[in-house]
């Protein structure tokens, strides 16, 4: 948990008249990272929806996909995100009646007007969202090994210490 982003209530927000803001640094207990996360992030009530935007960053340890080696990813996300306040999404007479109409098209979130802001949560949520699909260490990847290897032989394959988790892909290899 990063020290100054416990809850805050969204009555509290309303109250301030405009935004407020965290300064991020440290580690994510969901996220591990190799840096500590680091950045700021505003949120303001605005009547039926809470604006929330951000500047982030961190640098993670993935295992790439094809070669299953290690290798450090950065993450970058500058995340901007209306959250609609109310326990249901709006409805279209909702949106009509809302003071900020002209940006509260395309609302996914949703918050208890009544609960709760956890800023370390969506500083987590906006992170695991930069995470790649596919974890690739690049165009350097020797890909899975003994696949790639024109001069060797059978006999020196069959030799090698092979990674016990590439075991079923060799047994299909395998004629």
């Amino acid at each position: 948990m990063i020290d100054g982003l416990e809850p805050v209530s969204i009555q509290e927000l309303r109250v301030l008249g405009g935004p407020k803001h965290w300064s991020v640094e440290g580690h994510l207990d969901q996220l591990p990272s190799l840096t500590p996360v680091r950045g700021q992030i505003c949120a303001e009530h605005k009547g039926n929806v809470l604006v929330v935007e951000g500047e982030l960053e961190t640098i993670v340890t993935l295992c790439c996909d094809r070669c299953l080696a290690q290798y450090n990813h950065e993450l970058k996300a500058s995340p901007n995100e209306l959250i609609w306040l109310g326990n249901a999404p709006p409805t279209e007479s909702e949106l009509q009646e809302s003071e900020q109409i002209d940006v509260v098209e395309g609302l996914v979130e949703c918050l208890n007007p009544s609960g709760d802001f956890t800023p370390a949560q969506w500083v987590f949520e906006q992170l695991n969202l930069q995470l790649p699909v596919v974890n690739h260490c690049g165009e350097h990847c020797p890909g899975p090994p003994g696949l790639n290897r024109s001069t060797a032989s059978a006999a020196d394959e069959q030799n090698e210490p092979l990674d016990p988790r590439w075991q079923a892909l060799r047994r299909l290899q395998q004629p």
